[in-house]
């Protein structure tokens, strides 16, 4: 008999002589299976081997052996012509290396455990790699109980070919690393801890799992998707990971036949993060759309769109370099190229941050709450921003060279420097082809929408009001804007100025007119309408630093919004002053 470790198969062998030893092999894979204990290998010499058993319909199946682990020469050459099946009851592991089968299942039924060894699947060729197991016995009420743990290392199926996992909720961790596969499914309960990780798949990976642990990442995705359903967890941590992936999607890929939308990423698990991953889509075919719970993270993505020529009037149905409609997270370091919008969102979103968008239709469209900061948008075919209830505060923010406007506002109340938010303001809007900002809402409960502290493409606050912004200025019932600007194009003159508060503001008879002075000198403040006339002039005739203030009278003036510059020695400063009736 052969020692219990090796055991040797050769279809070659035709002596009539057969005990298993390397010098007279068993002719048939079956012989040496049966002849196999727990802890045996099965060497198996290259050659077309046809299992005689049956299964589920097929003729031509080979039935595994628990503990036992097959190894051929070379998956070129070493051929099982029919299926693998595994559907023993044990808590032994079994093994394929260097194997060439048609498909493999692995159906075995619950089993408690203890399952100390992972089954290996390793360097083999075939069209499916099928994993329908039973789920653990429950160790408690709420606890799934131990179960079969896989590494599914270095196959080749093909572009068409499946991995899928099947199974029961069970606790083991799960592998699938380094295959080259058309789809790779994930259909398993919960409990689980995956890899899916340094993959080829042609077509897509698709998570339909319970609530697991699953980290999907430096995957190489040829025109598909990543798809993620998975149950998550409510607990406010992330259990999904997506990152470090590069995918290409068409908008014919087959992977987006049972799919809703088609995108390069689909996340609509409870919580995820989706991190470093680089997604080129041509056609139809979005980046990123997320109906995820929280948090959902979605950090240092590059997106790549093509370009529109005009969006549909529904933005959902857009191309979108991200689409978030999920629960609280962050959004920061994106880098998104063209599509209908480059970022839209109706979500609860903490904070969209150092993103960069240029050459969408429309850059940035927001109806959530997030803090909006240090983002680059820019030449953009239509709109830089829209912010339809976006609450802000926003600053810091570049929004440049857009064809449209440069920041489109639809609803109020938004602080875009000095408001209620207490936004810094401090951002650059200029070179925008339809006003750099644009106030198209009526909303008679906040008059008055406050950007202070921004840089402008013109100098002066007559220049300013005139020719970069438009507000109840220009139409009327439309909030109007209350800006001190910061400098001229990006350049800024500290030095030269100080700051200049009006309390209240707005305001109907009279406000208080703030500074804090460096020169003891008189101080002259002027008050010009919104065509730049002077229509007052206060004085302060004192001759003293530190804090001072006027009390400006609105008697006899109409409603609407003016300037007030002050002159006070070597210091200078301007505030825009709301007059209400």
């Amino acid at each position: 008999m052969p020692d219990a470790q090796t055991i040797f198969v050769d279809i070659t062998n035709n002596t009539g002589i057969e005990d298993g030893t390397e010098a007279h092999p068993f002719n048939t894979i079956k012989e040496g299976i049966n002849a196999a204990v727990p802890g045996s290998r099965v060497m198996i010499k290259q050659g077309t081997y046809i299992p005689d058993e049956s299964w589920s319909g097929n003729d031509h199946t080979l039935f595994l052996k628990a503990g036992v682990r097959l190894t051929g020469e070379s998956r070129d050459n070493t051929i099982i012509s029919g299926i693998v099946v595994d559907q023993q009851t044990s808590c032994l592991s079994i093994g394929l290396e260097n194997l060439k089968f048609d498909e493999f299942y692995f159906a075995r039924g619950t089993n408690a455990g203890t399952f100390s060894d992972t089954n290996i699947i390793r360097n083999c060729s075939t069209a499916l790699i099928s994993l329908p197991f039973g789920a653990g016995v429950p160790l408690n009420d709420t606890t799934p109980g131990p179960n079969y743990g896989f590494l599914i290392d270095n196959n080749d199926l093909g572009t068409e070919g499946s991995i899928e996992f099947k199974q029961g909720a069970g606790v083991s961790v799960l592998k699938a690393t380094g295959n080259t596969c058309g789809y790779i499914q994930l259909k398993s309960g919960a409990g689980y801890t995956y890899l899916i990780d340094n993959n080829d798949v042609q077509y897509g990976i698709f998570d339909n799992s319970g609530r697991n642990t699953t980290t999907i990442s430096n995957n190489r995705i040829y025109n598909g998707t990543i798809v993620d359903k998975s149950g998550g967890n409510q607990y406010g941590t992330e259990d999904e990971i997506i990152e470090n992936n590069t995918i290409t999607a068409d908008e014919n890929s087959p992977a987006f036949i049972d799919e809703d939308y088609k995108a390069g990423i689909m996340e609509k698990a409870r919580s995820a993060t989706i991190r470093n991953n680089t997604i080129t889509c041509t056609g139809h075919v979005s980046g990123i759309r997320s109906s995820a719970g929280a948090p959902l993270h979605i950090i240092n993505n590059t997106i790549t769109l093509d370009e529109v020529a005009q969006p549909p009037a529904d933005p959902v149905e857009g191309t979108l370099g991200i689409f978030n409609y999920s629960g609280w997270g962050f959004v920061t370091g994106n880098k998104i190229h063209g599509g209908s919008h480059g970022y839209y969102s109706k979500a609860g979103t903490v904070e969209f941050a150092n993103n960069e968008i240029e050459m969408s239709y429309t850059g940035f469209y927001s109806l959530g709450a997030e803090v909006v900061h240090h983002n680059i948008i820019k030449n953009c075919k239509g709109d830089g921003m829209i912010l339809d209830g976006l609450k802000g505060p926003l600053h810091h923010n570049e929004i440049m060279n857009n064809a449209g406007a440069g920041i489109r506002i639809t609803r109020v109340p938004i602080d875009l420097g000095g408001g209620a938010d207490s936004s810094q303001g401090l951002n650059t809007i200029k070179g925008n082809g339809n006003f750099d900002l644009y106030i198209e809402t009526v909303n008679t409960q906040h008059p008055a929408v406050f950007a202070r502290h921004n840089m402008w493409d013109h100098a002066t606050p007559e220049e300013i009001m005139q020719n970069d912004i438009r507000d109840g200025s220009d139409s009327t019932g439309l909030p109007v804007v209350d800006f001190l600007p910061l400098g001229h194009l990006g350049i800024n003159e500290p030095e030269q100025n100080i700051p200049l508060t009006a309390s209240p503001n707005p305001f109907r008879e009279s406000t208080v007119i703030h500074w804090r002075s460096a020169a003891g000198s008189p101080a002259v403040l002027e008050i010009s309408d919104s065509m730049g006339r002077k229509v007052k002039t206060l004085v302060d005739a004192e001759k003293r630093t530190g804090d001072r203030q006027v009390v400006f009278y609105a008697s006899g003036l109409a409603a609407g919004v003016y300037s007030c510059r002050l002159k006070n020695g070597h210091d200078k400063g301007n505030t825009k002053l709301i007059v209400l009736k």
